[in-house]
């Protein structure tokens, strides 16, 4: 059982706990609107999403100039982290990691207003922007249908669905972004990790997507 305003919490001590080990370089203040937890960005985009099929660098840049986020890693990427509740639990979630499109001065990064990094690097040959794809989970129960679970993990296109195990809490959206992506900041501190509650919620998988590739986990402790 949870509410918004525990859920609120949790995300806004995990990313600030995040920071304190260097692992996120700004933070963005968490929002309870009613039942939904989000990021409060400083200039809110009238439009979030600018694409059909899939996020490209223009997307990026929006997002990373606006604020439209959650937290931004030293390396520029970002971190989405959005849910509702009801009746005392997530009721869906969008949890996004966006790539940065450069290899970011992260000294610049640190220093520089974001629309001012951006535009050295767009500056920079072609061939150096990098090709690493926006990773969403999103779970949203009162979408699914053939061929659309109600937790499933989109890459590389729009149209790609992947059955997950369950609804994510944010730790584990945390641990799977740095333990997959980060490996290096991963080892250096795998005992953070490893202590973030592992909140497993029920299957949301059914048995016709259990035939297919999907992602599932369970906590083994």
């Amino acid at each position: 059982m949870t509410t918004p305003s525990a859920l609120g919490r949790a995300v806004t001590q995990l990313l600030y706990d995040l920071m304190d080990r260097d692992l996120v370089a700004f933070v963005n203040p968490t929002a309870v609107l009613d039942d939904t937890i989000t990021w409060r960005s400083p200039t809110p985009l009238e439009r979030f999403v600018d694409f059909a099929d899939y996020p490209t660098i223009r997307t990026y840049r929006r997002w990373a100039e606006a604020g439209e986020y959650s937290a931004m890693l030293p390396d520029g990427a970002l971190l989405q982290i959005r849910y509702r509740v009801a009746d005392g639990r997530i009721s869906a979630h969008r949890l996004a990691y966006v790539p940065c499109p450069y290899r970011i001065d992260e000294d610049l990064l640190a220093i520089a207003p974001m629309s001012e990094v951006l535009d050295v690097h767009a500056s920079e040959p072609h061939d150096d922007i990098t090709m690493q794809t926006t990773i969403r989970f999103d779970f949203d129960p009162g979408a699914a249908a053939e061929g659309h679970p109600s937790m499933h993990l989109t890459l590389n296109v729009a149209s790609c669905r992947i059955a997950c195990e369950s609804p994510m809490a944010p730790a584990v959206f945390a641990r799977f972004v740095f333990q997959n992506f980060y490996r290096d900041w991963w080892t250096q501190h795998t005992a953070f990790f490893e202590a973030l509650p592992r909140g497993d919620m029920p299957s949301t998988v059914t048995d016709g997507e259990r035939g297919h590739p999907h992602i599932a986990w369970r906590s083994t402790r």
